[in-house]
């Protein structure tokens, strides 16, 4: 009875852990990347490969419902294997598996578009749009995120730049100054280099955005404005791609705005552009996405 009330229960509890404190986080960051590995690995293991100590993981077992370390790893073990069921199920558990990408791509973006300020958005595409310069990073798996949105930004005709060099990404935020933009795409919000490059943004006056799944990360507190992106709820696809149709609808939604700022005649886009630019201070601990001036 037990098992059948592990299945999907696991993967969703270490999302939701995502904004818990920092170690604990970085404990559920690993396992939602490595469930497989996590399983087969003893405490020690699994402490060296999260850099978090013993205590914090099994605080965090215990703050997710489990008696313990073992409690916690049967109930993924439980997970890991009918997601693998589903697999390999033949042709039924295939289109099974497709439907289920879909939804949990479709709930991603729907969530996504939930969290989506429309004065924000407006406020930031506005700015984006007078920057002399848009230089955009992202380091590792959130590179393919940053290319997406690069790609985007420049069709709609901004200045923008990506770096695929950290060395480089570092160098070109350095240069700013309170003309230009940065955006950071990460989707932990703790990735050092991302992290480096809009601080160096940031402290130079540059305009700097984050687009991350934790807006309470380092990221948030270095952004003048922070897009939240929905996780898949428990994913069936690489960690590489989970985030990406977020990216691609938040670059969509980036560019319509730039669009209609600069031709638009609707007097309600023209409504939001004004109130989007007499915005003040919003919180950047709620589940909506922070935003606050630069203080410059």
């Amino acid at each position: 009875m037990k098992a059948e009330r592990t299945p999907a229960l696991v993967l969703l509890k270490l999302e939701a852990a995502l904004d818990y404190p920092g170690a604990q986080a970085r404990v559920a960051q690993y396992i939602l990347e490595n469930p497989e590995e996590a399983v087969h690995q003893s405490l020690r293991d699994l402490s060296a490969a999260s850099r978090s100590g013993q205590a914090t993981i099994f605080r965090l077992c215990r703050e997710l419902g489990f008696k313990g370390f073992i409690d916690f790893k049967l109930a993924l073990a439980t997970e890991n294997g009918e997601r693998k069921a589903s697999v390999n199920g033949g042709l039924n558990g295939t289109f099974s598996l497709l439907d289920e990408v879909v939804s949990l791509i479709s709930r991603s973006v729907l969530d996504t578009r939930e969290m989506l300020q429309p004065e924000v958005l407006y406020w930031t595409a506005s700015r984006l749009a007078k920057a002399r310069q848009v230089n955009i990073y992202g380091s590792g798996d959130s590179g393919s995120s940053a290319d997406v949105l690069f790609q985007r930004l420049r069709r709609a005709g901004i200045n923008a730049r990506i770096f695929a060099n950290v060395g480089y990404a570092h160098e070109a935020a350095e240069a700013m100054s309170k003309v230009d933009a940065a955006i950071g795409v990460s989707q932990s919000g703790a990735s050092h280099d991302t992290v480096e490059f809009l601080r160096k943004a940031h402290r130079v006056g540059a305009f700097s955005v984050g687009i991350t799944c934790c807006p309470k990360s380092r990221i948030g507190k270095l952004s003048d404005v922070v897009f939240k992106m929905a996780r898949l709820p428990h994913s069936v696809l690489s960690a590489r791609t989970n985030v990406l149709p977020c990216v691609v609808f938040l670059a969509e939604a980036l560019a319509i705005c730039i669009s209609e700022g600069r031709g638009s005649s609707d007097p309600e886009a023209a409504e939001l552009l004004e109130d989007a630019e007499s915005l003040v201070n919003l919180d950047p601990g709620t589940t909506m996405p922070s935003f606050r001036k630069a203080n410059t």
